[in-house]
Formats: C-alpha cells, structure tokens, sequence
C-alpha cells in the first residue's frame, strides 16, 4: 500500500514537471530555515571550486544567498570569481581563516602535479601531516607537498567588511582546522543557527572538544555521514 501511494505522489508531481528527492535532515533544516526567512547569510571557509564535493554547491545554485566564499588557494579562488561572477550576492574571498588579518602558512599539492586523484587539490592545510598522512593513497606525495603564505582574515572581520547582519550557515572545510575555525563563532556577533564542518581530519580529542564547545553553546549535532557534521542551534536549557 505505502509503495502504491508513494508512486502516486511521485507521478502527481512528475506531471506537473517536478521530481520529489529524499533529503538528509541537515538539508531540511536549512530549507526549513530558509522558508522563514526572507534573506540568507552564510560563510563558507575552504570552498574550493564551488562545485567538488561541496555540501552546498545545490543550496547555492538554486537560492538568492548572500555571502562569502572563502579560499585560499588563488587558482580555485579564481574558478570561484568565474563561476559567480553574475551572482552579485556572492563574493568569493582569496584568504583562508585564521587568528588574525595578516598571513597564515598554507599546505597543498602542488597545482601542477600529474598523476594524482582529482581529490588532491582539496588537500590544502596549515596542518602539513594532514596532507602527508594520504601518502597511502598518493605515491610519492611527500614530494609533491608545496608551502605558500596566504592571506589570513578572521570570521569577525568578513563578517563586519561585508556586512553580514548575521550568519544563517557557517561551513567549514579546512583538512583538520575546523575546531579553530569553529572557535572563533564567539567573536562574532550573533553564532551562526547552523554550521557544518569536516570533521574527518580532527583527532579524536580535538573532535570530542569541539562537540563539547559546541553543546555548551546551544548547539545540537548529529553525523550526516562519517568525517561530516552538522550543528544547529538551540535554545540553552
């Protein structure tokens, strides 16, 4: 019987030129969220391309958000300019989140590797045995590891140049930064209602601190997959 209703929807829908699709409960959250307000502010801090692996790449692509891509690495910074460039909305930033405006040492495959999975140009991180430690999946990674000063901001102060009158979604893919990026929601402001973040390169204790840090703020969290969690804020009891 549920298979036979289920049917029916879908086919009512598809007449009408939609499809229905599951979605995980983060996303429900966020679409939630989104009905009730009308304007949507976010962060994201490692953005990449805009597309790879990104948890919100068909948020953005649909939606009218406003906010800040933030990436460090000037190639994939660029691709984010070309991508968004009629999104006026969205402003990709070439820095990567730190303590302070002023340079943060950055790790990372070098650009013009050869041989290497489509996924190594993600790996980029202050960390440098973050990147080391996929020697396992990249032979002869150790060789291809580059270091780069880039520019470093901090979440309070894009927050304040863009005007953000607040953060709806902060999201955080950082190869093992996180926490640290996490931590700087206490400068802000208002905290964010939701943040996603890596939670893969996080070492055991520094992932139980941050679920911690995160608890004590009104935060409730739950695994959307392994290596990935999202927060959303509550009401403190």
């Amino acid at each position: 019987m549920r298979s036979f209703f289920r049917r029916a929807v879908h086919r009512t829908f598809l007449r009408f030129g939609f499809r229905l699709v599951r979605t995980l409960p983060f996303e429900r959250s966020i679409r939630r969220w989104e009905l009730d307000h009308s304007d949507f502010y976010m962060i994201q801090v490692g953005a990449h391309n805009g597309v790879t692996s990104d948890p919100i790449q068909r948020f953005v692509a649909e939606g009218d958000w406003t906010g800040v891509l933030v990436e460090p690495q000037q190639k994939y910074f660029q691709i984010l300019q070309t991508i968004y460039c009629d999104r006026p909305k969205l402003h990709p930033l070439h820095a990567a989140i730190g303590p302070s405006n002023e340079s943060i040492r950055l790790y990372k495959v070098r650009d013009d590797a050869v041989g290497v999975p489509y996924w190594a140009s993600q790996l980029a991180s202050t960390k440098r045995e973050v990147i080391a430690g996929h020697a396992d999946r990249i032979p002869g990674l150790d060789e291809l590891i580059v270091a780069e000063d880039v520019p470093c901001r901090t979440l309070e102060s894009i927050v304040r140049e863009f005007g953000l009158p607040r953060l709806d979604l902060l999201v955080s893919d950082t190869e093992g930064y996180d926490f640290e990026v996490i931590k700087q929601v206490d400068q802000l402001p208002h905290r964010p209602q939701f943040i996603h973040f890596e939670s893969l390169h996080l070492t055991p204790s520094d992932f139980q601190l941050c679920l911690a840090f995160l608890h004590a703020r009104g935060y409730k969290t739950h695994d959307i997959q392994p290596g990935e969690t999202f927060a959303e804020l509550r009401a403190l009891a």
